[in-house]
């Protein structure tokens, strides 16, 4: 098995790249689980290891963790569902599939949007990092796509504002946007879930990184 390389991100935090969405999670939550005084930080096809204070020794401590995964096939494919406290459980929630683009989605992919809702809903998504605003997790699909996401690109022209809530597509993830904001992904829903709490110090976002997320479909109640 290829070693995962290393390298140093300013002087307290060690980059380990990951081969795929399998690999990034086993080694997340091997070294979590072996240096538990460190953050570890998800990106695509990286890891971000960080200390609150610059420590020459913490690459080899880094590497020293690796040696285990890189010689032990069984190690680099620990269970999918091996991961942190926070993100055991499976987050549901609620959608109306009521976005303007879930037409255009469900016709750019040869189907009706009464098939892209059963799609999305389907699904099982894992929230493989955040970013972008606080709470907007990306949430790439676990085992088989149901439908090629992936082929699905950004919308051409980003809208000015996004509503708080919106359920998207775009470039193979699904994400729901915490807050109003900009945005250039394909709307295809609603959800009336808070993804994001500054007044909440214990969590305050709904979504955390390694979390598996399933898609319900209801149907909104009008408001009073």
């Amino acid at each position: 098995m290829t070693a995962h390389e290393t390298a140093w991100f300013g002087d307290r935090a060690v980059l380990i790249d990951v081969a795929s969405p399998l690999d990034r999670e086993s080694v997340a939550t091997i070294v979590m689980r072996a240096l538990p005084e460190t953050v570890v930080r998800r990106g695509i096809s990286s890891l971000m290891v960080e200390v609150l204070s610059p420590d020459v020794n913490l690459e080899a401590d880094v590497r020293r963790v690796l040696a285990s995964v890189d010689e032990s096939p069984k190690a680099s494919q620990a269970p999918q569902t091996s991961k942190a406290p926070a993100a055991d459980a499976i987050t549901t929630i609620d959608v109306a599939y009521d976005g303007p683009d879930l037409f255009p989605t469900a016709t750019f992919f040869g189907i009706s949007d009464t098939e892209l809702v059963q799609a999305h809903t389907s699904q099982r998504w894992r929230v493989a990092l955040m970013g972008f605003a606080p709470g907007f997790g990306y949430l790439e699909p676990i085992e088989a796509p149901v439908l090629p996401w992936s082929s699905l690109p950004r919308r051409a022209t980003p809208r000015a504002t996004v509503p708080a809530g919106s359920v998207a597509l775009a470039a193979g993830m699904s994400a729901i946007y915490p807050t109003s904001s900009p945005g250039g992904w394909h709307l295809i829903g609603t959800s009336r879930c808070t993804f994001f709490d500054p007044d909440n110090d214990s969590r305050p976002t709904l979504l955390v990184p390694g979390a598996t997320v399933r898609f319900a479909a209801i149907d909104h109640e009008p408001t009073p």
